[in-house]
């Protein structure tokens, strides 16, 4: 066995110690034993700069081998602690617990199932001496081309380091209400943009996501561990688009508000089109609440054009469906647009891929002005 450091500076670079003493990590973690180890070994691996870091694994009440994971983590590095909830009280409540547990200046909370690229951190290190309010550490959404890319990068809960005071009673508040609509770290966001907050992204992304869904879907996640019998209706029926949509309202200006429901690349389809029914399973299998939920969060022209593409859905897109997705890609200049065709709904295929230039961000005007120069 390893010898024990006898202290945390034992095991971080003498440059790194203020920042020690400034950030806090929080890991979560539920029945997830061999992701965890794997988030773990990365986490103290040699090339790790927050190895000596104080780090908390918070565990919901797994009932497989986390607990003895921990131990053989923490019988090595005495930087690592283990909090283990009496009960399964829910991730997200469990990200609420973990950002209410802060004690340093700076908050950083991790999941138990990604992967780490270290190549930037000097980045943070800066930011953190540098007094920013926010450093996003996940770019795959490349949160600076506008507004509604970066708030949609926020609903990734590891993407983002917070100033702990950002954590005051009405953001504790906003996030406990969240809780039910699966982005309770929202608040958190939500307050960057109404108090144009500073804020610094990282040229490359140090989180990338891993797969959390444990062959589950993307909304069965959130009831993670409970009898389905058992759960209330509406958390059991929500879908992560409703609880997007209901989140948005912590955005104080309505036409911030839209701009980011209408604007997102990539997965998450803009809230005004005829993707999120194709998407949204328990929207178009007729859930009136998740439907009413998108539909109110928009403002007057996008709930017109929600109605047209409701209409469209169930008579002419159910015969043929032509619609355009945004690819990721590595280049900041460029994304590919690739338009696919379903006929039926048995034929589906791709057209054509085009590629475009990217605008500059501060060509948006619900974006540019309103950080003023915290994305440059």
């Amino acid at each position: 066995m390893d010898t024990e450091p006898s202290n945390i500076s034992d095991i971080i670079e003498p440059s790194q110690n203020d920042i020690a003493d400034k950030l806090e990590i929080f890991l979560i973690t539920y029945n997830r034993a061999s992701k965890l180890k794997n988030t773990l070994e990365q986490l103290f691996a040699e090339n790790s700069p927050i190895k000596g870091f104080s780090i908390t694994v918070i565990d919901n009440n797994s009932t497989d081998k986390t607990f003895d994971i921990v131990q053989e983590y923490c019988s090595k590095y005495n930087n690592l602690k283990y909090l283990k909830n009496k009960h399964n009280i829910g991730g997200n409540a469990n990200i609420t617990k973990a950002y209410c547990s802060a004690n340093k200046e700076y908050v950083w909370v991790l999941c138990d199932d990604d992967m780490y690229d270290w190549s930037s951190w000097s980045e943070v290190e800066k930011a953190i001496r540098d007094k920013k309010d926010a450093i996003m550490v996940s770019t795959y959404e490349k949160p600076t081309l506008n507004i509604a890319q970066f708030f949609i990068q926020t609903t990734f809960v590891p993407g983002t380091i917070y100033r702990r005071d950002l954590l005051d009673s009405e953001v504790i508040g906003n996030m406990t209400y969240n809780i039910s609509n699966m982005f309770p770290h929202l608040a958190l966001s939500s307050k960057l943009i109404n108090q144009k907050r500073d804020i610094h992204i990282v040229s490359t992304g140090i989180v990338i996501v891993g797969d959390n869904t444990d062959g589950l879907t993307n909304d069965d996640i959130y009831t993670r561990g409970y009898e389905e019998s058992n759960v209330h209706p509406l958390m059991r029926d929500l879908n992560w688009m409703t609880g997007y949509a209901n989140s948005l309202y912590m955005i104080s200006d309505k036409k911030i508000r839209n701009y980011i429901a209408t604007h997102n690349l990539f997965y998450m389809p803009k809230l005004n089109s005829a993707q999120v029914f194709f998407l949204n399973s328990k929207l178009s299998n007729g859930s009136l609440y998740n439907l009413l939920s998108i539909f109110l969060v928009l403002n007057f022209w996008s709930k017109i054009r929600f109605i047209i593409n409701w209409l469209l859905y169930y008579t002419i897109f159910k015969i043929v469906y032509i619609h355009c997705r945004a690819i990721r890609t590595n280049s900041d200049e460029y994304i590919y647009m690739q338009y696919k065709i379903r006929i039926l709904n048995l034929i589906k295929t791709k057209l054509f891929t085009i590629k475009i230039k990217i605008k500059e961000h501060n060509e948006s005007c619900y974006f540019s002005g309103r950080f003023g120069d915290s994305f440059k």
